[in-house]
């Protein structure tokens, strides 16, 4: 095509240490995924593990969201599923990315955490660096939600 749809990714990331080992970091944030997801992402209002448990490399899942009152439903499948190391979901539906990475820092687990929309289309374009800046805020956001649900048990 023409380019008329795509700009390419646009990302937000952000960094947190959490006082809390890698396994159980692991353990709450990636394989406890869909019991957990809603906790430190409060916009995601239905979540649905379409594939059967346990989550792995390949499961389905599927999550509604609501941004100003606008609910927005996507399909998603893991594409990293990395034990203590990283956890990866990508829409199917939509074209985003949500990529959490782990890394042991002596007692404490750094968590990266990467959000991307894959591309943008032509009507979205004007609004490109405002739409950065909403993603790195929503990105860091996240962290410290992350970070206070692995510390204090709740965001």
């Amino acid at each position: 095509m023409l380019g008329l749809t795509s700009s390419g990714p646009v990302q937000g990331r952000a960094e947190s240490t959490v006082k809390c080992g890698i396994s159980d970091a692991y353990e709450r944030i990636a394989r406890r995924f869909f019991d957990n997801y809603q906790k430190w992402c409060p916009q995601v209002v239905e979540l649905e593990q379409i594939s059967p448990p346990p989550i792995q490399l390949g499961t389905k899942g599927r999550q509604v969201t609501r941004d100003r009152g606008i609910d927005s439903e996507s399909l998603f499948d893991v594409t990293q599923f990395s034990s203590n190391a990283e956890l990866e979901i990508t829409g199917s539906s939509e074209p985003f990315r949500s990529h959490y990475e782990f890394i042991t820092k002596g007692n404490e687990t750094q968590i990266t955490f990467i959000f991307e929309l894959k591309e943008i289309d032509l009507m979205m374009r004007p609004f490109q660096k405002l739409l950065k800046t909403a993603l790195q805020d929503g990105a860091e956001q996240t962290a410290e939600n992350i970070k206070a649900l692995l510390e204090t048990g709740r965001v």
